[in-house]
């Protein structure tokens, strides 16, 4: 499934983002598990993640709170309602949902980003326990290592309930 932003909802995204952006400054905080990128790059990347996120809400004609869960220095709620979190990527020969150890056992959708704002929901696994056979650091030592999914294990997004 396709989703295509209109400018008013690219402008919410990047409000969005960059409300999450000086909130995460004040604290003293960037993106986590060893992400080393400029501000301009984290601040793209916190854009393109909350256009994925309102992609994904306007596919299932739900609300987007544009929420910002962090204001007490611990991230909480998930992503969207009913326990969905949203895992963006810019299109690649090779794409695969990440998740890393210890995060909220949640519902994780991958979007992937075709550019000009256009989304695709891929797809959706269910993630209740850690799984220590899919731990793999992607051959970059420096970065924890991560579970990989392959867009073949997804689920098809028509199958989430929400």
């Amino acid at each position: 499934m396709k989703i295509k932003l209109e400018p008013f909802e690219i402008q919410m995204a990047a409000d969005v983002a960059t409300r999450r952006f000086i909130e995460n400054l004040k604290m003293g905080k960037s993106f986590s598990y060893g992400y080393k990128g400029s501000d301009e790059k984290t601040l793209s990347l916190g854009i393109m993640g909350a256009c994925a996120e309102l992609a994904f809400a306007k596919s299932q004609n739900q609300y987007f709170n544009g929420s910002y869960s962090d204001k007490y220095s611990r991230y909480t709620d998930t992503d969207m309602q009913k326990g969905i979190e949203i895992r963006s990527q810019k299109r690649k020969p090779n794409n695969f949902l990440l998740i890393r150890p210890n995060e909220k056992k949640a519902k994780y959708v991958l979007v992937i980003d075709e550019g000009n704002f256009e989304f695709s929901l891929i797809g959706w696994y269910a993630f209740i326990m850690e799984e220590p056979d899919r731990l793999t650091n992607f051959g970059y030592p420096n970065r924890p290592p991560a579970y990989r999914v392959d867009i073949k294990e997804l689920r098809p997004i028509a199958d989430l309930k929400c």
